[in-house]
């Protein structure tokens, strides 16, 4: 274990304050850590006191117990630990740029007070360099049994990146994919020929992205649906089967303004299960 060491490239980054919540996040880092075969940082932060000093933090302890939690789970994951005097959603996004994936529980406190509802989640879900995790702490109790699914969420070409990142999480966990396109008629859809236009269309919309993904990976078993309902009404009741849903968030500027849109608010706070953000920047704008 490192404390001060530099992270590799290409690991799993996770928030830790000691809370409930944080540990099932880190419960769910580890497993991410030990499909992907990389290392584990693990994070704490907390923000300065109005003295200009940190707030009284037993930050030692917190990342020693986390250490020995995921031990104890993942004995073969490599751990390091690190501490910083800052802003916890700013220090997640920063160390979230070199990470593979990063992740956050649903609520804490200390350095990350009211995650996933909070101020701090919503920063770093719109700001986060890699994928973001957003694990959910008690998720609400199913009609029916959790299945080997991850579910993503395609309107077209744009959210390729969300779709891939479904498919290799998919391998990771063995399990399916389930694409779920959701859409309405718009003004132009005034007669009954204009709408089966529409629905033709809608329905043959994801093959693009989502066809040469299957052909590269054809164990996968995938589900594609096309369903006229609202996306995120369409995005919560399939995941309320699966493992994971992954949506795209799409970057229109590299600005410190929010960024989250109503379909992934929606996600955040009524997925019955964990939810993986994929962050898309204009081509022009760089890779994220």
């Amino acid at each position: 274990m490192s404390r001060r060491g530099e992270s590799p490239h290409g690991h799993v980054v996770v928030g830790t304050d000691g809370s409930r919540a944080a540990t099932h996040a880190l419960e769910q880092a580890a497993g991410e850590a030990h499909r992907r075969r990389v290392p584990l940082e693990i994070v704490h932060a907390w923000p300065w006191g109005g003295a200009y000093e940190p707030l009284d933090d037993d930050a030692p302890g917190i990342l020693a117990k986390a250490t020995r939690h995921v031990a104890a789970l993942a004995p073969e994951v490599q751990v390091t630990t690190v501490t910083v005097a800052d802003d916890a959603a700013e220090v997640l996004v920063r160390r979230s740029r070199a990470a593979a994936l990063t992740v956050v529980g649903t609520r804490g406190n200390g350095g990350f007070t009211g995650l996933l509802l909070g101020s701090v989640s919503l920063r770093v879900a719109a700001h986060c360099r890699s994928p973001l995790l957003v694990v959910r702490d008690e998720p609400p109790p199913r009609t029916t049994p959790r299945v080997g699914t991850v579910v993503v969420g395609v309107r077209g070409e744009e959210d390729a990146p969300a779709a891939s990142f479904a498919f290799a999480e998919a391998l990771r966990r063995e399990a399916g994919v389930s694409v779920v396109h959701a859409w309405a008629y718009g003004l132009n859809d005034r007669t009954h020929s204009d709408r089966e236009s529409r629905a033709r269309r809608e329905e043959s919309s994801t093959e693009l992205v989502v066809a040469p993904l299957h052909k590269a990976h054809p164990l996968v078993q995938l589900d594609n649906r096309s369903v006229r309902v609202a996306p995120a009404r369409a995005l919560i009741d399939a995941g309320a089967t699966g493992e994971v849903v992954v949506i795209a968030t799409h970057r229109r500027k590299p600005t410190l303004g929010m960024h989250l849109g109503p379909v992934t608010h929606a996600l955040l706070h009524h997925a019955c299960c964990h939810v993986v953000l994929v962050p898309v920047l204009p081509s022009r704008l760089g890779a994220c």
